[in-house]
């Protein structure tokens, strides 16, 4: 399988139905990989030739589309509270290589990081890079998308938005396989984990999220996880069964 190269929409030009042009780090990339005109290469989902090679910018011939590889059947979301120092930057590299396909930060009442949304676009630069580089190290055809960090009370609402959301709660008593076994696996395409905070989320953001109709919440067990072991943890469930 030819190596994969990840392009932003904004450094592709194209130029006619088959050919088309790249700007941005991925030339460098090649150019150092020392790739030459006339090999063939993936760029994003398609298989092409480079026919032209120019000191910023390369340019295709598109081959065809290229096999679809590690993507996944179930479209799983991640909403996870933002964690501090490099635990989030581990827990997005391992979701993507798990399968997540949508990653959803938020913030709630214990989160211990303090951020604003200015902030968080910086970071969300860093993270976008980080997950090209998980799709290709893992071998994954599909984009896994970042989203703009949420407040609690917009995941609240976009949690109705998924056929299922999975809720990991250190007290609840409900069993994970219990609930799952009382499915219909196959009927269910759109699913979600919540993951909450290393404080934990508060009381009143508990009964919130036990009050929306197709939110299940679901025991991990009797030890207490760090939540950045809950959401790996639950993501691996979660593909095992749905996917």
């Amino acid at each position: 399988m030819a190596k994969r190269f990840i392009v932003k929409e904004e450094d592709i030009k194209i130029l006619d139905k088959k050919t088309f042009c790249i700007y941005g780090e991925e030339v460098r990339h090649i150019q150092v990989l020392r790739f030459n005109i006339g090999d063939e290469i993936h760029i994003n989902e398609y298989m092409c030739n480079i026919i032209e090679m120019k000191k910023d910018n390369i340019t295709f011939d598109i081959i065809s589309l290229a096999d679809k590889k590690g993507e996944p059947n179930v479209n799983l979301k991640l909403y996870i509270a933002y964690l501090k120092g490099e635990k989030m930057e581990f827990v997005i590299k391992k979701a993507v290589e798990l399968g997540v396909k949508q990653i959803v930060p938020f913030i709630s009442k214990n989160v211990v990081v303090k951020l604003d949304n200015k902030d968080y676009l910086k970071r969300k630069i860093r993270f976008e890079k980080l997950i090209q580089e998980a799709c290709k190290q893992c071998g994954r055809t599909d984009s896994v998308e970042i989203l703009d960090l949420m407040s609690f009370n917009e995941v609240i609402l976009d949690l109705k938005n998924n056929d299922i959301n999975f809720f990991a709660y250190e007290n609840s008593d409900t069993n994970l396989k219990n609930v799952i076994s009382n499915l219909n696996v196959k009927d269910i395409k759109n699913i979600s984990c919540i993951i909450g905070p290393e404080g934990g989320f508060d009381k009143i953001e508990v009964e919130k999220l036990n009050a929306v109709s197709n939110v299940k919440n679901i025991s991990m067990g009797s030890r207490i996880l760090r939540a950045e072991t809950a959401a790996l943890t639950m993501c691996s469930i979660l593909m095992y069964e749905f996917d």
